[in-house]
């Protein structure tokens, strides 16, 4: 019994002291980890997350270089890519503030509305930073569903180690973040990557605080915001949806999912881009009548600086207008554009014989401005560039002025003409006028003619092609405001004439003459006029048949008993010798200015003066073929070389056969070489 008490008794102070054993070591323990702790440094980061219009975020994202216990998540959980491929522009998922995949949310004018990110470095490099996220705690869940507005910001410290992220917690627009940092050693920066609010380029640094908090103040700037229009139509209900079409800035926005419920009032409520810095915001509805069909009832305000006003009021910006253009001088399908005084720009159509506008048009871009005649109606029209004005001062009144004097232009389609074909290439156009002004238009590069009219009227147009060919004089008729002009080769002379002037030397050459005649030079003149036959048809205009009249002027020789006992004999003396012929040729334009030509000339030479008969013989009958090359200088005047071949001639030689004295006829071939001008007219 004495032992079993002396046992229990020792049991129980083992007990205590390993209690207190354990108590010491826990506290040992605890104060190292809070020294530690304490050696670490922990701050809360405030985040002022004011709007500069509409209402605080419901979710918040804080992104940090620095994993930590309350940063569950990644980048690349919150984006997907973007659909038009930007590589540092991510949008956000549906699933990062709770929504779904398929539900319908409003894009806005030209996606401004949806909500993306922009990553703060590269891709691959910025999906993997740790992300904390979080929602309003004074808001209730469904409230939140409804209308959700996220912002994603990027927290950092300057001159010391990215910040660890222990707690997250946003009320009403006010955020605080714990930190594991010493804040008294860093700078602490949060600027917004995006989400339902803009991206800032520049971070915002913290505000006074203790070194165990800061304050960040960052205004951001939301993407889109609900505005109610109020419009002067009447009530809008549900079932006018369907014919309702808005536009927000300028741009049409979808109805079902950017237009808040109608309930029967003139009330509406529409998703608003924010407008950039210098930019004009505009609003507009059109409301589709059911009858009348082509017309519409507009609303519509303006509004400078990035927001209306939370209430819109709506005025009523478009009427109609009817043009009537004057004849033969405008073409068939042709409305000018017009625009009133006020800026409205209007959309026409032609129908039969009239031009009839809406203004503002269906165009991307309408005119605000409330419309009310009497009003001043701004006519343009382009090619060339005019304008003209006219007054209207009552709805529907028919306008029908135009531009004025010299400024009413016609057009003249030369698309299919040929131009280039060498030999009979088309330079310009003369316009003659009954005044006797010629206006001249050159035609290389173009395919189209505007000329302008002394005044509105369907009067033929005298004018005259300008080329390489001569053409006549014509007139064209005016329909629709095209000028008939008919193609250049129906204005073309098909005859012209030419004349010839050239200069060069020959050689008469004796086949079977002895060795000791020596071959004699002439010195050649050669004049020519000549009929020149060119087909209209631009196929075969660079051929060219040539009929050529004229003769040479010249030197001949004979070989008589004054040279007879030379070992070289040369003709004893040249005489004037002329050569008559008519020549058939063909001309083929090769490439501008270059041109070739063959023709083969048949007539007759003789000796200018009777006394040099004997030495000669007179009329023979002589073929020379020729072959030309023209370089053209000016379409009037060409530089000719000329190559020809003259058969039929004989020389006169006194030769020495068996010791006697014998006169015998040579059979000569003459060689010419010729150079000089070619005329045209």
């Amino acid at each position: 019994m004495s032992d079993t008490a002396d046992n229990l008794q020792v049991r129980r102070q083992c007990r205590c002291v390993y209690m207190f054993f354990v108590t010491m070591v826990g506290l040992v323990v605890w104060l190292a980890a809070d020294t530690a702790h304490a050696a670490r440094g922990f701050g809360v980061v405030t985040l002022d997350l004011r709007p500069e219009a509409g209402e605080v975020p419901t979710h918040l994202c804080v992104v940090s270089q620095a994993p930590g216990p309350r940063a569950r998540k990644t980048l690349k959980d919150l984006v997907v890519a973007n659909a038009s491929g930007e590589v540092s522009s991510w949008q956000l998922r549906p699933e990062a503030w709770g929504g779904r995949p398929e539900q319908q949310s409003c894009a806005g004018p030209g996606g401004q509305c949806v909500p993306q990110v922009e990553l703060p470095a590269s891709a691959e490099r910025a999906l993997s930073l740790p992300v904390a996220c979080t929602t309003d705690a004074l808001l209730p869940a469904d409230v939140i569903a409804l209308k959700p507005r996220m912002v994603v910001m990027m927290l950092d410290h300057l001159e010391g180690s990215p910040p660890i992220i222990e707690s997250l917690k946003l009320t009403g627009g006010v955020a605080t973040v714990g930190v594991e940092a010493d804040l008294q050693r860093v700078v602490v920066t949060a600027r917004s990557l995006g989400g339902h609010y803009l991206p800032q380029r520049r971070s915002q640094r913290a505000e006074g605080g203790s070194s165990e908090n800061k304050l960040v103040v960052v205004p951001l700037q939301p993407r889109c915001q609900w505005v109610d229009l109020n419009t002067p139509y009447g009530r809008l209900r549900e079932r006018d949806r369907g014919r309702l079409d808005v536009y927000v800035h300028g741009e049409q926005v979808d109805t079902q999912a950017c237009v808040g419920p109608m309930r029967g009032t003139s009330r509406v409520a529409v998703r608003v881009a924010r407008v950039g810095a210098g930019e004009p915001g505009s609003l507009e509805l059109d409301l589709r009548a059911d009858k009348h069909a082509g017309e519409s009832a507009r609303f519509g305000s303006s509004y400078s600086g990035p927001w209306p006003a939370k209430m819109v009021q709506l005025h009523a910006t478009q009427i109609p207008l009817v043009w009537r253009p004057p004849a033969c001088v405008v073409a068939d399908d042709f409305c000018p554009r017009v625009t009133l005084e006020t800026g409205v720009t209007c959309s026409g159509r032609r129908v039969a014989d009239a031009c009839h506008y809406t203004c503002p048009g269906e165009t991307d871009q309408h005119s605000l401005d409330a419309i009310s005649p009497p009003l001043t109606v701004h006519f343009e029209k382009q090619n060339p560039g005019q304008r003209w004005s006219e007054i209207l001062t009552r709805v529907g009144q028919p306008l029908t002025s135009y531009v004025t004097g010299d400024k009413v232009y016609v057009h003249a389609d030369i698309s299919s003409w040929k131009l280039n074909v060498p030999g009979a290439r088309v330079e310009g156009i003369e316009f003659l006028g009954d005044d006797g002004s010629v206006r001249r238009f050159p035609l290389h590069g173009r395919e189209e003619i505007e000329l302008a009219l002394p005044e509105a009227s369907c009067g033929p147009v005298r004018y005259r092609m300008v080329g390489d060919r001569k053409y006549v004089e014509r007139t064209a008729e005016i329909r629709g405001g095209q000028l008939l002009l008919a193609p250049p080769e129906d204005s073309t002379r098909v005859l012209t004439f030419n004349l010839s002037l050239l200069q060069g030397g020959s050689w008469a050459l004796s086949p079977g003459a002895p060795d000791e005649l020596k071959t004699p030079a002439y010195f050649l003149g050669l004049a020519q006029v000549a009929a020149n036959f060119r087909p209209k048809n631009p196929k075969y205009a660079r051929l060219s048949g040539e009929l050529r009249l004229g003769g040479s002027i010249g030197q001949w020789g004979y070989f008589g008993d004054e040279t007879l006992t030379e070992e070289v004999r040369r003709v004893d003396r040249k005489l004037a010798w002329v050569r008559f012929l008519f020549e058939p040729a063909l001309v083929v334009d090769v490439v501008h200015p270059v041109a070739l030509s063959f023709g083969v000339g048949i007539g007759a030479s003789w000796p200018i003066r009777v006394a040099d008969v004997e030495f000669t013989n007179r009329f023979s009958l002589i073929v020379a073929p020729s072959l030309d090359a023209r370089f053209a200088i000016r379409k009037w005047i060409s530089l000719m070389v000329r190559g020809q071949v003259i058969l039929g001639e004989r020389t006169q030689a006194t030769l020495v056969e068996d010791t006697v004295a014998v006169r015998r006829e040579l059979s000569t071939v003459t060689l010419a070489g010729l150079y000089g001008l070619l005329f045209s007219f």
